[in-house]
């Protein structure tokens, strides 16, 4: 026996030829040596964790099937899970991206529900790719609702929402740990379970409060990610708490007006907006009428965002056909078409009238793009423009409008 186990520590490759190696192959002994889930694995996987990027490459190799087939995986198969079932939560924790593609292989040669849920978890930490999001999806047909809802979490934190259903289903389930599982895994997936999030906390249910704490929780993780050193984190953090429209978080929000990055500003001012705060639509009808055409059309898109989102904007849309600028002008008629804003439809109209070409060209635009019929006299009048640019949106908004 003595031989045997000697052998199976082997297959651990306890060869270290460093510290570290040496620290990382006592640790799987020790998560070998208890069972999941108990205070000396759960140790052992913390500091796996702990220890990150140069462990990982043990815990990836830990994953290879070829480790566990013929008698020394059958006669030490329970080691094997706990080893394979920690290995792949800690990489979820290190988030090495090169581990994806072993986490992915395990999914479906898993022997265990409790490897499979691992795979599924520390793939989600890890990010999307393709293929992950493929491994999660078809995860999502197998017969274990347990199995389902952590192949939903792990899509939802891969920015895919297929899923949806699964995590609702959950939480109006009996079933308390689904339930609590999907509660767990919406906090989780930060700015991307955001607008999943606000449409089951907007409905009657029996875990309303929950979901409100969840709320609160996500909403504090992500003010402090508006610090992330990453634009982009920064970015839909902001862009995040806009949905959530708390106005307690407007003044770490219109800091971010004078970040370095440009779709920083831009979405933080776009989140101040949507919660109707004045910093956030100043900034960008500002940026409307900015001679840098990048910084119009990062306006027109927010706004056009904004508006989709809130209609918090309208009124100063309308007002903004009639600025001094003409560059106000003709970017408040684009947005107002791209928005679709019916009740914009008169007011369009007399803009076609607009002394500046560009102006008259964006209101015949926007009225196709709305659709009214309202606008059909004034588009014909319109075919013989002055300007040939007037004259052929003229021309495109009526074959938006049909022959009716």
């Amino acid at each position: 026996m003595i031989v045997k186990r000697l052998a199976w520590l082997l297959l651990l490759g306890l060869s270290a030829c460093s510290t570290t190696e040496e620290q990382v192959v006592e640790l799987l002994e020790q998560m070998a040596a208890h069972p999941i889930d108990s205070p000396g694995w759960q140790d052992a996987v913390d500091q796996l964790a702990a220890i990150g990027r140069p462990a990982a490459r043990q815990l990836v190799a830990r994953l290879n099937p070829d480790l566990y087939t013929g008698e020394d995986y059958r006669e030490f198969r329970d080691e094997h899970e706990k080893l394979r079932t920690g290995c792949a939560l800690a990489l979820g924790r290190i988030k090495p991206r090169g581990a994806a593609g072993a986490l992915q292989s395990r999914i479906s040669d898993a022997y265990t529900d409790s490897e499979r849920i691992a795979c599924l978890w520390s793939m989600g930490e890890i990010g999307y790719s393709q293929a992950a999001l493929d491994a999660a999806k078809a995860q999502l047909e197998d017969q274990d609702p347990a199995i389902r809802i952590h192949a939903a979490i792990a899509m939802l934190k891969m920015d895919d929402d297929l899923g949806a259903g699964e995590i609702e289903g959950a939480l109006a389930s009996a079933d308390d740990t689904l339930a609590q599982t999907a509660m767990q895994g919406l906090e989780e997936a930060g700015y991307f379970g955001v607008p999943l999030l606000m449409t089951l906390g907007a409905r009657a249910g029996p875990n309303q409060s929950a979901l409100g704490a969840v709320v609160a929780k996500v909403k504090d993780k992500l003010v402090a990610q508006l610090k992330a050193e990453e634009p982009g984190h920064r970015q839909r953090a902001a862009l995040a708490l806009g949905q959530i429209g708390d106005p307690s978080t407007a003044p770490a929000l219109a800091n971010l007006l004078e970040d370095a990055s440009n779709q920083v500003r831009f979405s933080a001012a776009a989140a101040l907006a949507e919660m109707g705060q004045p910093q956030g639509t100043d900034f960008l009808f500002e940026a409307l009428r900015n001679t840098d055409s990048i910084l119009r059309a990062n306006a027109v898109k927010f706004l056009i965002d904004v508006q989709a989102q809130s209609g918090s904007v309208e009124d100063q849309l309308v007002a903004a056909l009639d600025a001094t600028d003409p560059l106000a002008r003709a970017g408040a008629a684009q947005v107002l078409g791209q928005a679709a804003v019916a009740s914009a439809v008169t007011a369009l109209i007399t803009a076609t009238a607009d002394e500046v070409a560009e102006v008259r060209a964006n209101a015949a635009m926007a009225l196709g793009r709305i659709g009214s019929a309202q606008g059909r006299e004034r588009l014909e009048q319109l075919l013989d423009d002055r300007d040939a640019t007037v004259s052929y949106y003229a021309e495109w908004a009526l074959r938006q409008l049909g022959s009716g």
